[in-house]
């Protein structure tokens, strides 16, 4: 059941904040330099952007699974986020830098925003999931 909802709560806060994060960064104007790329807003498909948040809020909370302790979930959904968003996010900024004609600032906005949503659905999962309870 804690697989269910951890999925559930992490797809809610991957959605939530990559909705905020984008409105807020092309509002600055940092997106600029991706318009010749993406579709229009009557073209995106958001069905596709549901599945994707779903995908990656349950293979997370799979992980997360295996990987903790059940000691300290705040602590540990934290330190599972801030590594899974550097593991993700960084090797992105270069990838990015490397195949796109992006501006700088722009990629480092899409880094930083990636690796902030996937801490804070880091600690969305480990609260979620919980102390373990000893037998």
């Amino acid at each position: 059941m804690k697989l269910v909802l951890s999925t559930i709560f992490s797809t809610l806060t991957l959605f939530i904040f990559a909705f905020l994060f984008y409105w807020v960064v092309f509002s600055a104007g940092f997106m600029g330099s991706y318009l010749h790329i993406m579709r229009t807003p009557e073209g995106q498909i958001m069905w596709a952007n549901i599945v994707g948040f779903l995908i990656q809020g349950f293979l997370l909370s799979v992980v997360y699974k295996y990987y903790y302790k059940g000691e300290s979930s705040l602590k540990e959904g934290l330190i599972f986020g801030l590594l899974i968003g550097l593991l993700t996010s960084i090797p992105f900024l270069f990838f990015m830098w490397a195949n796109y004609t992006l501006h700088w600032k722009t990629v480092l906005a899409e880094g930083a925003g990636m690796g902030f949503r996937l801490l804070v659905a880091g600690i969305v999962i480990g609260l979620t999931f919980g102390k373990r309870h000893k037998n």
